[in-house]
């Protein structure tokens, strides 16, 4: 008996990084599918899996606090006007931007997003 429950606690321990490498809150992950399956072409469920699989690839990428911090400055160097001069004018938010946009477009190749 006190082999199995070693064995068990092993087995169990091996998966713990992986529970812990994607710890983006579901609605967070909801958000991006939603968004994903709105600006691209294709079936439902076809749109469903692959916006699900590129969401799931960036939180292999990104740590949960980062990932909300890089995509705030993908859509605050978007804002027009002077209300996003700010973001527009800052080097450093234009560089996360773009790194951001990159991983995501990385994350959708990998996952047969066009």
């Amino acid at each position: 008996m006190k082999r199995i429950q070693i064995a068990f606690a092993l087995t169990m321990a091996g998966f713990a990084p992986l529970c812990q490498a994607n710890d983006f809150p579901t609605a967070d992950r909801v958000e991006f599918v939603l968004e994903c399956m709105r600006d691209h072409t294709g079936g439902q469920f076809e749109l469903l899996n692959k916006c699900s699989c590129t969401i799931d690839r960036l939180a292999e990428q990104y740590k949960y606090d980062d990932y909300v911090e890089a995509q705030t400055m993908a859509k605050a160097v978007t804002i027009a006007g002077e209300r996003g001069s700010t973001m527009r004018d800052n080097e450093e938010a234009q560089k996360a931007a773009r790194r951001y946009r990159a991983s995501v477009v990385e994350a959708g190749r990998a996952c047969f997003l066009r």
